[in-house]
């Protein structure tokens, strides 16, 4: 956190390149998660928190080396002020991480709200460096010469850095048989990179790995864990059940208000055996298409398995299912293929009410739906 005095800007694009080229890399990523990521969860929620405090740590550090020794009204505050942030974000994103880790193995919002994310060293850090402003532990600015000077505790603070990644190898052993042996070894690179980074930044302060070994970390993560390339059904390209039942915790765990339709197609069996699969899937996928085209706005469409659908709708009050539906069968006539134009189906529709489960607010759908098909009274 010190800085070289009589270098240009150039040089200081050499010497922090590789923070340039993470911060880059963040930013690529986020427009990614952005563009392509429609099923929302708790866990990509964490990740990008976590990538907003690594871009704030990635950007404040050269602001430091670049302020260091620099004489002008205010250095000294700015000097200061970016210091004691680069200071505390190592502890802030330790328990993002952390945070991130405990959820992804026990699956519990709630139990991450109820630990204040584990920002509990964080929160210590705080303290510290206020003490730190009339009593150097971790640093000091020298006024005169707005110089940044290393505190006789400076490697403790790298300790207190140090215990919620080592921690989390710790938690990440315990539950391991909770996720797929791929999942922990991902966890394992998401921590021990940015050990070894601190391990590095102790013994050579003009090595900047901290920071930018996290973001190969995040960019792991969310290539194993969180990609969206995932959450498609690989027949029709809705979303598959697994997406499906993802976006229906986080509707649930943020208490929002929604319904669930369930529907089915009549007679699909019997297109199967008398045109054959191929045909079968032709009429899934076009089927498919449709519900896309009219479920396009505050609606996730997915694919359960064979003819199975389901559509989950958060709450407008210019939409009803009903009408709804009758688009998706005015859409069904006017298709070319004779047999989609023929095609009917049922469905059954449930609004969540808080308590429910997953399985008991598809259920009631589902037996909403069976009810139509019985009584005969398609769509």
């Amino acid at each position: 956190m010190s800085g070289v005095e009589g270098v240009g800007w150039v040089d200081y694009i050499v010497q922090f390149q590789l923070n340039i080229y993470a911060f880059i890399v963040l930013m690529v990523l986020f427009i990614i998660i952005k563009a392509r990521a429609r099923v929302e969860s708790f866990g990509k929620k964490l990740l990008r928190m976590i990538m907003y405090a690594t871009a704030v740590a990635i950007v404040i550090e050269p602001i430091t080396w670049i302020l260091d020794n620099k004489v002008f009204p205010g250095a000294y505050f700015l000097g200061y002020s970016t210091n004691f942030i680069l200071f505390l974000m190592g502890p802030i994103l330790g328990g993002l991480m952390l945070s991130y880790v405990d959820y992804h193995l026990l699956k519990q919002p709630a139990r991450i709200y109820r630990r204040g994310f584990y920002q509990h060293v964080s929160v210590v850090t705080f303290f510290i460096l206020l003490i730190n402003i009339a009593y150097p532990l971790y640093f000091q600015i020298l006024p005169e010469e707005n110089r940044y000077i290393s505190g006789d505790f400076k490697v403790a603070h790298y300790a207190v850095i140090a215990a919620p990644y080592l921690y989390m190898l710790i938690f990440s052993f315990r539950n391991r048989q909770r996720v797929p042996a791929y999942v922990s070894y991902v966890f394992m690179i998401f921590y021990a990179l940015p050990i070894i980074g601190l391990a590095l930044r102790l013994f050579e302060p003009e090595l900047f790995f901290a920071w930018t070994t996290i973001v190969i970390g995040i960019l792991v993560s969310y290539t194993f864990l969180e990609s969206s390339s995932t959450e498609l059904d690989s027949l029709t390209k809705l979303y598959h059940r697994q997406s499906y039942e993802t976006y229906l915790r986080n509707l649930i765990e943020t208490k929002r208000s929604f319904e669930v339709v369930v529907l089915d197609l009549n007679r699909f069996k019997a297109i199967n055996d008398q045109y054959g699969h191929q045909k079968g899937d032709h009429v899934l996928i076009e089927f498919g298409w449709i519900l896309q085209k009219t479920f396009h706005h505050n609606a996730l469409t997915a694919r359960l398995g064979g003819d199975e659908f389901v559509i989950v709708i958060e709450k407008d009050e210019d939409a009803t299912v009903k009408r709804d539906m009758e688009v998706v069968a005015a859409l069904l006539k006017k298709h070319p293929d004779p047999l989609l134009s023929s095609l009917t189906f049922s469905y059954g529709c449930q609004c969540y009410e808080p308590g429910m489960s997953m399985d008991e607010l598809y259920n009631a759908a589902d037996k909403k739906m069976y009810k139509v098909k019985r009584e005969s009274r398609p769509v």
